[in-house]
């Protein structure tokens, strides 16, 4: 008699436990097929349909469906296929962006990283490296690697992603550095920069910087 009842228990838990893990499923299947190709989740984003341990067999069960794409830990996509490429992968400009939102952090992009999005270099950063003034972390995100760096919120006072990506130019480049060739790529950049933007943001740049943009800005 409690062996019938031990197995009738253990049915019940079981049955209970592929309902809820069934429940968590589909609801995390419709969110994700309900939105944009190319959108990025994170494990967070679905943690109101069941518990972690839940939310990670059904991840891992889409992933192996083909329904999701693993970037990294915790972090996914609602792949965009095309039928020459296969897979549009995300930017690692976006992914970091979309850490920054998740995080409520302001980024900054540094180094070789501000001289690609400007245009200054054809090289694809495999390992950008992002001011913020959120978690210092690294992540992996397949070859590629993505390290945000604790900083001063002076760092971060410049709002504008333009002359922020202007300044880390000059940053990178460095004072002794800097030739007429490299300060002619920037000119049409400098130029679009609004009057009010140089005048309440450009002076949280170094003032070899400010002087640089000034006067080209003016010339």
């Amino acid at each position: 008699m409690s062996s019938n009842l031990s197995q009738i228990f253990t049915k019940f838990v079981t049955n209970n436990f592929q309902k809820v893990t069934q429940n968590t499923h589909n609801q995390i299947e419709n969110k994700i097929r309900k939105s944009s190709k190319g959108k990025i989740f994170f494990a967070e984003d679905f943690q109101k349909f069941g518990t972690s341990e839940n939310i990670r067999q059904v991840l891992r069960r889409l992933e192996e469906q083909g329904v999701i794409v693993r970037l990294a830990h915790g972090i996914y996509l609602n792949p965009k296929k095309d039928e020459l490429l296969g897979i549009v992968y995300p930017s690692i400009e976006q992914i970091a962006k979309e850490i920054a939102k998740r995080d409520k952090a302001r980024i900054a992009p540094t180094g070789v990283m501000a001289m690609y999005l400007l245009g200054l270099s054809t090289q694809i950063p495999l390992h950008a490296v992002y001011l913020t003034d959120g978690a210092q972390r690294e992540i992996n995100i397949g070859k590629s690697k993505i390290k945000f760096k604790k900083t001063s919120p002076r760092n971060l006072a410049v709002k504008d992603g333009l002359l922020q990506l202007i300044i880390q130019a000059y940053k990178i480049t460095g004072e002794k550095n800097i030739s007429q060739a490299f300060e002619e790529k920037l000119i049409p950049y400098i130029k679009k920069l609004d009057e009010n933007i140089l005048n309440s943001q450009l002076k949280f740049a170094p003032v070899w910087i400010q002087k640089r943009i000034r006067n080209i800005n003016l010339s």
